[in-house]
């Protein structure tokens, strides 16, 4: 006769606006149930602007120019920098999204498609980072004008900079 008992279906679970989830109704109605990470997403997320993009990229400039500098020292010839500091964001993007200076500024690279960072779009931002650059840097200075806030190679390679929140996975 058990076999034939009525059963409840299972309640819904809500996710608030903060990402936390509730089932309504219950006796712990407003506890939560479990909390959702934060979407990273170019729609989602305040995005980045010159400033702070600066700052992640002076980070990183220094830490590349500290590893380039301590291996030049080691194997004559090492230099080049543009090229091995281009060579270290395009391996990050691809990998993390991100770069150690923005992690520290808690800034990540998302397309604008919402899809993953490959190696394709790494390699077209990266050396779409170098036409930024040739014209006086106005590529990059573009971010503070634009009302994207993207610079040039964003805009080639389909991408931008979000600001991800404080408690965030970067990785």
């Amino acid at each position: 006769i058990q076999m034939f008992k009525a059963s409840r279906p299972p309640k819904p679970v809500v996710v608030d606006a903060a990402g936390v989830a509730f089932v309504p109704g219950s006796a712990e109605a407003g506890s939560p149930v479990a909390t959702l990470p934060p979407v990273i997403s170019s729609a989602t997320l305040p995005r980045a602007g010159f400033w702070i993009r600066l700052a992640a990229v002076v980070l990183d400039a220094i830490l590349m120019g500290m590893v380039c500098g301590f291996l030049s020292s080691m194997w004559h010839g090492f230099g080049v920098f543009p090229f091995w500091f281009a060579a270290y964001c395009v391996a990050m993007w691809a990998t993390k999204g991100t770069t150690i200076g923005g992690i520290i500024c808690s800034l990540k690279v998302v397309r604008l498609d919402d899809r993953p960072i490959d190696w394709g779009v790494a390699l077209v931002r990266g050396l779409g980072g170098f036409l930024s650059l040739f014209v006086a840097g106005l590529g990059f200075i573009w971010v503070a004008f634009d009302d994207e806030k993207q610079s040039w190679h964003d805009k080639i390679a389909g991408t931008t900079i979000v600001r991800v929140p404080k408690g965030a996975a970067l990785l």
